[in-house]
């Protein structure tokens, strides 16, 4: 049977109106929080639509964001199937989508609080949870998680963020067309590597603002690493180096450094990585003017300082959800 043309045009307009919901949600946290939030979107949708990190502490928080299209009503409904709730701990924002913004309340409720006051209800055979919210906050059972759509990165920044001069801006370096290849080749790998682990969420920044540029969650733990991705050409005597930008290096516990070499004569990367947690990085790395380097040599290996951050390219999947997990030393 043929899909109705009118039931396509309504599908395809629930997505985009979704979709665009989320984008306004993701620009009123970056604006409201002064560049404090940074929101990281998912490789793959598999039940959160982002990732915000809190840099005043390095925080984590999942998120998925439910919208409707603006009405004259006072009140809106949103239905979420039990199977998209994948996160007690995770944020629900919901709201309204005007043609000029989000609406000037949102509901903004971890997912476990909205399971417990939420109706529960199987339709067409699936489990799902719906709720009413009225523009009434009095009378509402939602009113404690209602906020006015000015207060929502407050809300997950937990106070007012500073209110701070522009940093000047840095001086422009030449763009390598090779290194700005083999940095993208890099990143590929290491998605590549820890897609291969089911475990691992991944998570890429939107807008790319900070050291972090691939985060992984575990699905059993919820737990979060983020990472950086170097590259390099071994030089003439076989050690590939590795540089990190000082002036973006801000060293957590849920930050590390994944370092690959590019083998010319294999046309690939190097079987053997350094994964170096940044909190280590000063203790190890050479201290240059602007950035710290990483010596490394993948081929020809000799005694030296990174032998207990060298490891099997093949068990980046596996060791990054064990870290994220909270199980070190590794294994």
């Amino acid at each position: 049977m043929t899909p109705d043309i009118e039931d396509l045009a309504e599908h395809r307009d629930t997505l985009a109106a979704g979709q665009a919901m989320e984008f306004r949600v993701w620009t009123e946290l970056i604006q409201q929080s002064r560049g404090m939030l940074h929101v990281f979107l998912p490789l793959l949708d598999r039940g959160l639509d982002a990732v915000v990190h809190r840099l005043t502490d390095g925080t984590y928080t999942a998120v998925q964001v439910k919208g409707r299209a603006a009405n004259s009503v006072h009140s809106f409904e949103i239905t979420i199937p039990a199977s998209k709730l994948v996160d007690d701990s995770a944020l629900l924002i919901a709201g309204q989508l005007a043609d000029d913004g989000l609406g000037p309340e949102l509901l903004v409720v971890d997912e476990g609080a909205f399971k417990r006051l939420a109706a529960h209800d199987v339709f067409r055979g699936e489990e799902i949870y719906w709720a009413i919210f009225s523009r009434e906050r009095e009378s509402s059972r939602w009113r404690d998680y209602m906020i006015p759509k000015e207060k929502l990165a407050e809300r997950i920044l937990g106070t007012p963020p500073p209110l701070v001069g522009a940093a000047a801006p840095e001086s422009a370096e030449p763009v390598d067309r090779h290194n700005q290849w083999l940095g993208f080749l890099g990143e590929a790998e290491v998605i590549r590597r820890l897609a291969q682990n089911p475990r691992l969420d991944l998570f890429r920044p939107y807008p790319d603002l900070e050291m972090v540029e691939l985060l992984a969650r575990d699905r059993e733990t919820g737990g979060f690493l983020g990472l950086q991705v170097k590259t390099a050409v071994p030089a003439r005597y076989g050690e590939a180096h590795f540089r990190v930008r000082k002036a973006t290096f801000v060293p957590s516990p849920t930050t590390w450094i994944v370092a690959l070499a590019w083998i010319e004569e294999s046309g690939g990367f190097g079987i053997d990585c350094l994964l170096v947690p940044s909190q280590d990085l000063p203790a190890i790395a050479v201290e240059g003017d602007d950035r710290w380097v990483l010596d490394f040599n993948p081929i020809h290996p000799e005694p030296t300082r990174f032998d207990g951050y060298r490891r099997n390219l093949a068990d980046l999947g596996r060791l990054v959800a064990q870290i994220a997990s909270g199980k070190t030393p590794l294994s």
